[in-house]
Parts: structure tokens; C-alpha cells; sequence
């Protein structure tokens, strides 16, 4: 199966989960997990997406991050197929970028080795890290650049083993998977 009808199921099946009561137990598991680990505990910069409905919620961990002193970016995507960093705390405006993301209205860009930690968003997750993303391009062209830590927040129905990744592609360090219980 092609990369572009992986992703277009792969939506399709988010936005099914995003309005299922079960979603909440693994975004529950995934965060308990995440804050108490290492990369979370000595992060004292992190950059992460403002998620859209379908995807993990990042909402708490922005909030968390803020509530704790930590430094906080979000990304803007910009020409070129560049991903831009920029620093937010609890007065940051956002807008809608052409692919349905809020971004910060900010001038203060966050430089790559600046983040302690980048959340990468991601579709569809081998659990070697590596990932399909949106299309773009952006993630991994800013990861070739990146030397710091990175982790992704991963639902179980996101985990496909059937596909290859490609040259180009570099997997994310420690994916957080969620865990439910048993029905």
C-alpha cells in the first residue's frame, strides 16, 4: 500500500479514536509514563506541535511545561519545506497555518540546539521510531539538523510493521506508546 492511502486510513481511524471514550486511557498512560521519565524530568526545553483534534492531545503538556518553568516552542512551517521553532508561554497568540495548524504569532525563534527535547508528531509508527508523518517532509528535514532528544506520542492503532522506510527518514529516539486496559 502506498504511503499517501496509509495516512489517508490512518486519519480516518484517528478521527474515529478521537471520539471514542478509550482514546483518554491511553492519553492518560502515554503521559503518565512520559513525565515520569528521564527525557521529560531533564528537559528543561521542549518543542511540540499544538496537536489538531484528531491527533495526541499536547495541550497538557505544553501546560505542564509552562506550569513548571520549562521553556516551550512550537514550529511554524515555512517555505522551502522548513520547520521554525519559536518560544510561547501563557500570552502567545496563534494562528491557522494552510495545513490546519495553530502556530505561534512570534518573533522569538527557538534555534534547534536550543530544545532539549522535540516531540515529533507522526500517522504511523514502526516500534523502531521510525515514522510516516503527514507528507511534508518538514519533520525530517528538521531532524537531519537536530541533535537533541526525541520521543513521539504513539496510540496503539498507530503501530504498522508493513511498510519501508526510506533513506530520507530518521526514527525518533523513544516513541511513548499507550496502554489500555483489558475489556
Amino acid at each position: 500500500m502506498k504511503k499517501n492511502k496509509m495516512r489517508q486510513l490512518m486519519i480516518e481511524k484517528l478521527n474515529k479514536l478521537a471520539v471514542d471514550g478509550r482514546r483518554q486511557e491511553q492519553v492518560e498512560s502515554i503521559y503518565r509514563k512520559f513525565f515520569q521519565s528521564d527525557l521529560w524530568l531533564s528537559a528543561t526545553s521542549i518543542g511540540v506541535t499544538i496537536a489538531t483534534d484528531f491527533e495526541f492531545p499536547t495541550a497538557p503538556l505544553i501546560q505542564r511545561a509552562l506550569l513548571e518553568g520549562k521553556k516551550v516552542a512550537v514550529p511554524k512551517s515555512l517555505p522551502k519545506r522548513q520547520l521554525i521553532f519559536y518560544w510561547i508561554d501563557k500570552t502567545t497568540t496563534f494562528e491557522l497555518s494552510k495545513f490546519g495548524v495553530e502556530e505561534p504569532i512570534s518573533d522569538e525563534q527557538a534555534n534547534p540546539d536550543e530544545l532539549d527535547l522535540v516531540v515529533v508528531p507522526g500517522l504511523i509508527f514502526k516500534e523502531n521510531g521510525y515514522r510516516i508523518g503527514f507528507g511534508g517532509g518538514f519533520y525530517d528535514r528538521f531532524l537531519a539538523n537536530y541533535s537533541g532528544r526525541t520521543a513521539s506520542f504513539v496510540f496503539v492503532e498507530q503501530l504498522m510493521e508493513s511498510w519501508e522506510e526510506e533513506p530520507f527518514d530518521l526514527p525518533v529516539q523513544q516513541l511513548f506508546i499507550g496502554e489500555m486496559e483489558e475489556q
